[in-house]
C-alpha cells in the first residue's frame, strides 16, 4: 500500500495506491494514520480510487481509525469509492458510517460545513 499525503487546511488528504489488506496495512498507511491522529491532525480524507482490494482486516483497520479520530473531534470521510470497495462498504452497513464523495474538493468542503467540537460545547 503507497500513501501518498499532502495538506488541505486542517484536513490531510490521503492517496491510497494498492490494496487495503492485511499485510500491506503496516508497511506504510498505519503508522501514517496514527502517526496523523496522535498530531491531531483529525480531519481525514481518503481517496481510495486506487484500492483494488478491500479485505475485513483493511475495513477493521478503517472503522478503528474512524472511530480513534471521531472520538477526538474529527472523522474520515472517502473519495472515489470504487464499485469493489463499495460493496465492500454496503455489505459491512458502513456505507452509513463513511461519508463519500465525488472529489477530494467535495470532502474538504464537507469537514468545513460540519462542526467543530467547539461548536458542540454549551454556551456560557
Amino acid at each position: 500500500m503507497e500513501v501518498i499525503e499532502r495538506e488541505a487546511g486542517d484536513v490531510t488528504i490521503l492517496v491510497l495506491n494498492g490494496r487495503l489488506v492485511l499485510e500491506d496495512l503496516d508497511a506504510q498507511l498505519r503508522p501514517t494514520l496514527e502517526a496523523l491522529i496522535q498530531r491531531g491532525r483529525l480531519k481525514l480524507v481518503l481517496d481510495v480510487t486506487n484500492v483494488s482490494y478491500i479485505d475485513s482486516a483493511g475495513v477493521g483497520f478503517l472503522v478503528s481509525k474512524y472511530v480513534s479520530a471521531h472520538r477526538r473531534g474529527g472523522g474520515i470521510k472517502l473519495v472515489h469509492v470504487t464499485p469493489r470497495v463499495a460493496r465492500v462498504l454496503e455489505i459491512t452497513s458502513l456505507s452509513r458510517v463513511f461519508e463519500s464523495f465525488d472529489t477530494q474538493q467535495q470532502a474538504v468542503q464537507a469537514f468545513e460545513r460540519a462542526p467543530g467540537p467547539e461548536d458542540l460545547s454549551p454556551s456560557p
